[in-house]
């Protein structure tokens, strides 16, 4: 159930913040489908926040999360997204929301529980291709066997070092999946500020979705050294002492 009627963000528009404050000193800013899903002026806000970000200079990240549901003010999610994303730097998708954020599709059954890993190159070309200006896309593939039984892995392609394919993990005994797609877009983030290596960012944000799968609620509770054993292939379930 989403309830976000006379919310604070439903309220805001265009004109109520001080941008050039805001951003003063600032190196990243994040936002995702949701907020301009809200009303046409937390919409028309996102815009603006938007192109002050890429005034001020500031790397701007992009979740693309389509939620049905919120779009009832009137717009299509397509018709306010495609021109939001064209100041994005990073996107951040799954090809659900690739479809119905900026009607852009491939030919994939997801239901199936098999993914043809081809099919995400070619539509991760096709989003950078779109958007002159974004640099890199990254694209999750979540291959749903059961409520508990998902295999996951992603994939990033960037214009300077092409397409990745991340490991491939089958997480069996899921706890809880809610927050998979956030703590992915936040580990990615962490991952391309702190390696030079687009691999090693996106496996990054991969193991630490893949942990966060275990863990109750929407908050991912673990630690960068707990995600970095993971990358590396310590999946022993071992105690660290």
């Amino acid at each position: 159930v989403y309830d976000r009627a006379h919310s604070a963000i439903c309220e805001c528009r265009p004109g109520d913040f001080d941008w050039p404050t805001i951003f003063e000193g600032a190196k990243w800013l994040h936002i995702t489908g949701i907020t301009p899903a809200l009303s046409q002026s937390a919409a028309d806000l996102s815009l603006e926040c938007l192109k002050e970000a890429k005034k001020a200079g500031v790397t701007v990240s992009c979740d693309f999360n389509f939620r049905g549901k919120l779009w009832k003010y009137g717009k299509a999610a397509p018709e306010v997204m495609t021109e939001l994303v064209r100041y994005v730097d990073i996107g951040i998708a799954n090809e659900e929301d690739c479809q119905k954020s900026l009607d852009i599709s491939i030919d994939v059954d997801v239901e199936t529980g098999e993914l043809d890993t081809a099919k995400y190159e070619a539509l991760s070309e096709k989003v950078l291709a779109l958007y002159p200006d974004m640099s890199t896309i990254a694209i999750t593939l979540r291959e749903s066997h059961s409520a508990d039984r998902n295999g996951w892995s992603a994939c990033l392609r960037d214009r300077e070092q092409g397409f990745k394919l991340s490991r491939h993990y089958e997480i069996t005994d899921i706890v809880d999946r809610v927050g998979g797609g956030d703590s992915f877009a936040s580990a990615l983030i962490y991952g391309l500020n702190a390696y030079d290596d687009k691999q090693q960012s996106l496996e990054f944000a991969v193991a630490a979705s893949c942990l966060k799968h275990s863990i109750l609620g929407d908050f991912n509770r673990v630690s960068v050294d707990e995600v970095q054993k993971l990358m590396v292939g310590d999946g022993s379930g071992r105690v660290q002492r």
